[in-house]
């Protein structure tokens, strides 16, 4: 493993930091370092998942989505719009990104007071 690979406190989870910003950030994802680094991780390691920023802040989502096997799509409970994921959805195909699926985050389930009550 290269030294960009660090150790979690959970047993089998690496994690790879993008690092600090630099001036040419937008051209290193697309690049051929990185795409030598993703092939390096893939055969030390049975997954990798990339967190990438928004679609709505850069096309980084869609350039890494061309070269890995899918994309999931996380949306903000009552943030994201459904018109923006067929978009981004159409965008990553359009790539020839494979979407997976999509995951709802932030999503709040009142629990009745009831039900409170008896816990």
């Amino acid at each position: 493993m290269g030294h960009y690979v660090q150790r979690t406190a959970r047993p089998n989870l690496f994690l790879v930091s993008g690092g600090t910003t630099t001036e040419n950030w937008q051209g290193l994802v697309g690049s051929d370092r990185m795409r030598l680094r993703l092939s390096e991780l893939r055969s030390e390691f049975d997954y990798l998942l990339i967190d990438a920023a928004a679609m709505s802040v850069s096309n980084d989502s869609v350039i890494l989505g061309r070269s890995s096997d899918g994309v999931v799509l996380v949306l903000k409970a009552n943030a994201s719009r459904r018109e923006w994921a067929r978009r981004a959805v159409h965008e990553l195909q359009t790539a020839k990104a494979r979407v997976l699926g999509a995951v709802l985050n932030q999503r709040t389930f009142p629990i009745p007071e009831k039900i409170y009550k008896k816990l």
